[in-house]
């Protein structure tokens, strides 16, 4: 696996990406682009992409804003972040790192919701999307809705949640803890090897955190709400999420799934919010299949316009 570490700027912040395998890349095939969910980085997707990326596939991962090793601008500040910041810096982030190319975008979590976002403001470079356990509306459960809640108090309580935030930075056995609280199944995430690996990879990144930068991205996500906006997207969708999501509640990706026109749903039963490590075969087979089916009816839209034009 060759991979080439960089950032893109946008609108101050440095985002960090990785590109993987470019030597495989195909002008005619739309870029493969992953983006995290809230805690994790942009080196979760080091192991967890389907087995045929690791060596005989093009792919890029992107960084969520305030997500170490990226950094944000001096100014980002409470009220900065809502549903068109997240787009707009985004939107920027892509085209830096693609120029015109299209891209499918596969999206967990909060990266879903870019996804998700992103197909809502028709965004150039987006040509179709994956959401895995994303969302619509930033309520979510568990630690991580905690979290949320407690950013949601607003700025007098950035205190208690930057010590929720170190809390997990000194101690590798909570962060382990908080990480199988996600899934449905504790017991099979800790016993699946790629958690393991998945943890090892993104551990300088949690250790790197600005804890003061995520408490201004938490709160913002608090007011998004952008489900009366998904009938305006026009781009092929497939929207995935587990039954027992303790996080994102399933809900959620079926209000995605029925809400945007012709969006597909795969459904990942006794799975909560990890189908990466709780299902991983059945989940690789599924964003393979998702994968060839959004880049053959981009293929198709493609000659469409072009026998119109």
């Amino acid at each position: 696996m060759e991979v080439r570490e960089g950032f893109v700027e946008s609108g101050g912040h440095q985002l960090a990406y990785l590109a993987v395998n470019e030597h495989l890349a195909t002008e005619d095939a739309p870029a493969i682009v992953f983006i995290h969910g809230v805690l994790a980085s942009v080196n979760f997707w080091r192991d967890c992409v389907p087995p045929a990326f690791r060596e005989g596939r093009a792919w890029y991962a992107l960084s969520l804003p305030a997500h170490h090793p990226s950094t944000v601008p001096a100014d980002f500040a409470l009220g900065d972040v809502d549903a068109d910041w997240f787009f707009r810096t985004m939107d920027t982030a892509l085209k830096a790192l693609l120029g015109e190319r299209k891209a499918i975008i596969v999206g967990h979590s909060t990266g879903g919701f870019c996804a998700v976002n992103l197909a809502i403001h028709h965004a150039e470079n987006v040509a179709g999307i994956v959401s895995v356990a994303g969302f619509h509306r930033g309520v979510w459960g568990g630690v991580e809705g905690m979290l949320l809640k407690i950013a949601g108090w607003g700025r007098w309580a950035r205190p208690l949640f930057v010590s929720n935030i170190r809390i997990s930075q000194l101690s590798g056995f909570v962060r382990r803890i908080f990480a199988s609280l996600l899934a449905h199944d504790a017991r099979a995430f800790r016993r699946n090897p790629l958690s393991q690996r998945m943890l090892e990879n993104i551990e300088p990144n949690v250790l790197g955190q600005d804890a003061g930068a995520l408490f201004t991205l938490f709160n913002g996500i608090t007011g998004i709400e952008v489900a009366d906006q998904l009938g305006q997207i026009t781009m092929p969708c497939q929207v995935f999420y587990g039954t027992h999501d303790p996080v994102v509640p399933a809900s959620q990706s079926q209000r995605l799934a029925t809400g945007i026109p012709g969006a597909k749903a795969v459904a990942f039963e006794q799975v909560g919010h990890m189908p990466f490590m709780e299902d991983t075969e059945a989940y690789y087979q599924a964003l393979e299949a998702a994968l060839e089916d959004l880049a053959n009816r981009t293929d198709t839209d493609t000659d469409t316009h072009g026998r119109d034009s």
